[in-house]
């Protein structure tokens, strides 16, 4: 599961990629991103600008990836 984050002021874009969630018996995993918790995004972009995204400057899209728990 990945979400894609962008200031609603900022330039540039952050795509968080979260890990895989349990998968059904056949075929691919169940993923929507309502199943996300509101303090687990937070974290997770928390995480991502401590790693160095930066919204409001001109790039390209940086990718992060974080665990289950958002860091």
């Amino acid at each position: 599961m990945a979400i894609a984050v962008r200031h609603k002021e900022g330039q540039r874009e952050v795509v968080i990629e979260f890990p895989p969630g349990p998968q059904r018996r056949f075929g691919a995993p169940l993923l929507h991103a309502s199943q996300i918790a509101p303090a687990l995004v937070a974290k997770a972009i928390a995480s991502a600008m401590a790693a160095g995204w930066e919204p409001h400057s001109r790039g390209k899209t940086v990718t992060v990836v974080v665990d289950a728990t958002g860091g």
